[in-house]
């Protein structure tokens, strides 16, 4: 027996089913890591607190994991099943509509297109950069896809499959916000990107990503506010707006056959009237 084992210190409690215990344990040790985050392992998960809590008997748990590393690599497994990045949602989409259906009127000109594009992407920047790095789900994720590589062969495969999964869903999350909120400014994908919105999605959200990482070490520079010009207008911005602007604009051009009025029409009606323009099913490597 490895010296890592649980050991049976504790009389069994009764009988429980194989799939209850190990359902209760992972579900315990899933809100705690939900709660509080994976950082980069489970060293703060103490077993016989997670025993405790589950209300199983330790010899069950004995029984199906032999070793506490066995149990980590399942939860580890089980976290990366259910982890999703908490970058995207449809709430997103709404809020944006609706931020540029006030502002409607001033689609009628260039100036304008590019005045409220630089204002809707800094909103919505600003607005992600919070809600990301202030989110435990998010942290764990990072955790995660941080140091995947380094763990077991079995358990590696299991998580990066997981993670992949979960970047595809999040491309097609963010695919759909840039597929109506982009046509509706005035501007489309740049032509030598055949209709491909995922290296947009990716860039931009490194972007972010990466400044919430960064943001733990330098926040002075991370969180300071710049002062720019938009079109004649002052605009006060993070950096993180700057930099999400500065990335989404390399992979846009002015739409020339932009109708203005159709555009102000279809904003003007509300949030009821959401194009909610759907990405083509395909996976990473199409």
């Amino acid at each position: 027996m490895s010296e890592n084992s649980w050991g049976k210190t504790a009389a069994s409690r009764g009988k429980v089913p194989k799939d209850e215990v190990r359902t209760a344990l992972l579900q315990t040790a899933m809100g705690l890591v939900q709660t509080n985050g994976l950082t980069v392992g489970f060293e703060h998960l103490l077993m016989d607190d997670l025993i405790k809590e589950s209300g199983v008997p330790r010899s069950a748990v004995f029984k199906i994991w032999e070793t506490k590393e066995a149990f980590f690599e399942d939860l580890l497994s089980e976290v990366a099943n259910q982890v999703s990045p908490g970058r995207a949602d449809e709430e997103s989409l709404v809020a944006t509509w609706e931020y540029l259906g006030f502002r409607a009127d001033e689609l009628r000109t260039l100036e304008g297109r590019r005045r409220i594009y630089l204002d809707v992407v800094s909103l919505a920047a600003e607005q992600n950069f919070e809600a990301v790095t202030s989110s435990v789900q998010w942290r764990t994720y990072v955790a995660l896809a941080s140091t995947a590589l380094s763990y077991p062969s079995a358990v590696r495969d299991r998580v990066i499959e997981s993670l992949r999964n979960s970047e595809l869903a999040f491309l097609d999350q963010m695919e759909v916000f840039y597929r109506n909120i982009i046509p509706a400014v005035g501007y489309r994908l740049r032509p030598d990107l055949n209709d491909d919105y995922r290296p947009l999605v990716v860039a931009s959200s490194a972007v972010i990503e990466g400044l919430g990482i960064s943001r733990a070490i330098i926040p002075d520079l991370v969180e300071a506010r710049y002062t720019i010009e938009n079109e004649g207008r002052s605009a006060e911005v993070s950096l993180a707006a700057i930099s999400y602007h500065a990335i989404t604009s390399s992979f846009i051009v002015p739409d020339p056959n932009y109708d203005a009025e159709a555009a102000i029409a279809r904003l003007s009606g509300g949030i009821d009237e959401i194009p909610m323009v759907q990405p083509r099913s395909r996976s990473i490597d199409d």
